[in-house]
């Protein structure tokens, strides 16, 4: 035998499941990246105004028709739903959806359907248009004694009133104001849960903004999920982009003391490294991109070069590279390559009085781009190689290792390997998918 429930008891499972219904459509929603876009831009045009209430209006429509056409009353959210469109995009679209919510009933004789429909997405714009602090529609609860602890605490620690709780007093008044017609013109006129017990209208008044509070609890959690993306990729931005300003200002240090050691013992030497150095640095100032094509930074890499091999001699730096065509296009950090190449000439190369050779490969494999600078000069002691990444020990080395690691992890930090009289081999790897999706600078 079925168990029969009382029209009371009716009508507490009706609310459980409106609840549920309005959780899994604030749910499934939030997952769309267009209509996140809607819903997190803060000041709407009216053209996204209007589409969001397009698309509210819609489901919340369609519940409706269910009702009407199935008797099934936990469809219906026109209240909450069109109180939340006023809330978060204002009157104009509010009463878009109550519109759209009440035509469906007026249609079918619940004449007072639509006019009450633009009532509530009416007092949702108000509301919004009244609350100063916009943070404040996004933490209402779903739990109206919560609402109402804070609004305790907020008047005793501060004397103000708390929006959360106008929030939730206004879905509580437009409730009691729906069963009230109700009851007054007749459920024909205008659709409503109409308990007969007391305590079950309370149980009814409370739910009606906890179905307000339930979506916008769930997309509040997604909202602030993103906005702590962005402060990471913000803070990460800020990061990248004081790690770079130190490589400009060390690597023209560096350049003016290969000109000071040139100045006076071959003058015309000096004014050839000056007239590359000043390649270099106009092809720095202008660069706006945090990420260049590596044939570009190579490009860099050789007018660099250019330089040492007049200070030094060409018998003394000599370059080989070996570099895979398909690795031209890959983007790197800029600015990556260059103090790694310094490092190979100033610590490797310039030590021995025969000099060495500096070499250059690229390759991809694995879906990676890997690439090698090594050189056989002097090499590096073990106890320096382990102190090398410190900042103490050079800001160079250290700087590109940083940067490696907050753009793409710390398994992807530059590798070295070396040993006193064997060179240095420093090896990177930076996977060719990841690095679209890097801070660059906007333009």
């Amino acid at each position: 035998m079925g168990i029969l429930l009382t029209s009371d008891q009716f009508i507490l499972v009706t609310l459980l499941i409106k609840i549920g219904a309005m959780a899994s459509i604030a749910s499934l929603l939030v997952r769309s990246a267009s209509f996140k876009r809607l819903l997190f831009a803060e000041k709407k045009s009216t053209r996204e105004g209007v589409l969001f209430a397009l698309i509210m209006g819609v489901l919340l429509s369609a519940g409706v028709m269910v009702r009407l056409t199935i008797r099934y009353n936990a469809t219906d959210l026109s209240l909450s739903g069109t109180l939340l469109v006023g809330l978060l995009a204002g009157f104009g679209p509010g009463c878009i959806t109550g519109a759209m919510v009440g035509i469906p009933a007026a249609w079918s004789g619940e004449l007072l359907a639509l006019p009450m429909g633009l009532l509530y997405g009416l007092i949702g714009g108000l509301l919004r248009r009244a609350c100063s602090v916009r943070e404040e529609v996004w933490n209402v609860s779903p739990f109206p004694f919560m609402n109402f602890v804070r609004f305790v605490k907020t008047w005793m620690r501060e004397k103000r009133v708390d929006w959360k709780v106008i929030f939730f007093v206004a879905a509580g008044t437009l409730e009691f104001l729906r069963i009230l017609l109700s009851r007054r013109f007749g459920s024909g006129m205008l659709f409503s849960l109409s308990p007969e017990s007391d305590l079950v209208l309370l149980v009814v008044l409370f739910s009606t903004p906890s179905c307000l509070g339930v979506p916008l609890k769930i997309w509040n959690n997604t909202r602030v999920e993103l906005l702590l993306e962005r402060q990471t990729s913000l803070l990460l931005r800020a990061q990248l982009d004081a790690l770079r300003s130190q490589i400009n200002p060390h690597f023209l240090f560096n350049s003016l003391n290969s000109i000071s050691s040139a100045i006076r013992s071959d003058p015309e030497q000096a004014r050839g490294i000056i007239l590359k150095l000043s390649n270099i640095l106009r092809h720095l100032l202008s660069a706006k991109e945090d990420f260049v094509p590596l044939s570009e930074e190579l490009a860099l890499i050789d007018a660099y070069l250019d330089i040492e091999t007049t200070r030094f001699g060409a018998d003394k730096l000599r370059i080989e590279k070996e570099i895979d065509p398909k690795t031209l296009h890959v983007m790197i950090p800029s600015m990556l390559l260059q103090p790694i190449v310094e490092n190979a000439v100033k610590h490797g190369i310039a030590p021995k009085i025969d000099g060495g050779t500096i070499r250059i490969r690229t390759q991809i494999k694995n879906g990676s781009i890997w690439i090698i600078v090594e050189d056989d000069g002097a090499g590096i002691s073990p106890d320096r190689l382990a102190h090398l990444f410190e900042r103490e020990s050079g800001i160079g080395i250290s700087n590109v290792n940083e940067r490696l690691k907050a753009i793409f992890g710390p398994e992807h930090r530059l590798k070295l390997e070396s040993g006193p009289g064997r060179g240095v081999r420093a090896e990177i790897e930076i996977p060719v998918g990841k690095q679209v999706g890097k801070v660059r600078r906007e333009t």
